[in-house]
């Protein structure tokens, strides 16, 4: 019975190696915000006012990440009979614990009023890239 339990044991030790090993580095959660409320946003928002939005905020977290793992973000804007264009991008390093804060800010003279669209992936992953739209009117 002995040997069975020192077997038992290994087998489970040896699978929950393996099991770590394999995780992909991925997107938890993500969230924007106009006024976020310490290093998060309070709430997810989907639409905002140009006159009371000077920047959005994106908050994401991070899964199964290694160390020094790069973190892309892409922001489009699509206006009306228009074709979406990029208008930013950014790169993070984080990790296991990281918070990414990426943010997007107020054009000159002012927002356009219109769909847009915020991308982002874990680089050199398999996991998909997180896409999360919003309006600003």
């Amino acid at each position: 019975m002995k040997k069975f339990n020192i077997v038992f044991s290994a087998i489970c030790a040896i699978s929950l190696i393996l099991s770590s090993c394999g995780k992909d580095a991925s997107i938890k959660e993500v969230r924007l915000c106009n006024h976020p409320s310490g290093d998060q946003c309070a709430e997810d928002m989907n639409r905002f006012f140009g006159v009371e939005t000077d920047t959005v905020h994106l908050f994401a977290t991070l899964a199964d990440a290694p160390e020094n793992v790069k973190v892309e973000v892409s922001w489009f804007f699509q206006a009306i009979d228009k074709e979406k264009e990029e208008i930013m991008r950014g790169s993070f390093d984080g990790d296991e614990n990281s918070t990414i804060h990426a943010m997007l800010y107020l054009n000159t003279p002012g927002w356009p009023s219109g769909e847009y669209t915020v991308n982002i992936k874990v680089a050199d992953s398999d996991s998909e890239a997180v896409e999360k739209k919003f309006k600003i009117e």
